[in-house]
């Protein structure tokens, strides 16, 4: 899929990284470029917000409650900031997979402190573990909602 792998590489690889709130959406050519791939909604969802468009990850995560919409779900209004509704949205994730891929890679990260550290500091280093936590979740959606990718 090689429009997905440039979407990706276009949005993980950017420079600067995203911000923790958004101000407006980072690159607004490639909306329609996401909106018409030939993908899970939940891919589309993560694209959308790693290019800070988070009305248009609202628009797909709340329709999935599943605990991977959830994760989407609680990313968007950290980066909203709705700091309250994101930790919602993270109860409603249980245990899923990426956090624990966090934990292994960032030990002692949980993601109801890293919401309260959202809050208090914009500093490089909670703006990379976000790009972090978002790269991971966008890669396990692609490998579970995209056979043989």
């Amino acid at each position: 899929m090689p429009l997905l792998d440039d979407l990706i590489a276009i949005l993980t690889q950017r420079d600067p990284f995203p911000p923790l709130v958004p101000e407006k959406v980072w690159d607004k050519s490639l909306i329609a470029k996401i909106d018409t791939l030939s993908a899970a909604p939940l891919i589309k969802a993560g694209l959308h917000l790693l290019n800070d468009d988070i009305h248009n990850c609202h628009i797909i995560a709340q329709e999935h409650e599943n605990p991977d919409g959830n994760y989407w779900h609680a990313i968007l209004h950290r980066r909203e900031p709705d700091y309250w509704n994101s930790k919602y949205w993270y109860k409603r994730v249980n245990d899923h997979q990426v956090i624990q891929e966090m934990q292994k890679e960032e030990p002692g990260w949980n993601p109801f402190n890293f919401v309260d550290q959202c809050e208090k500091l914009n500093t490089t280093q909670v703006r990379l573990i976000q790009l972090q936590e978002m790269t991971l979740l966008l890669n396990y959606t692609i490998e579970k909602y995209v056979k043989n990718y």
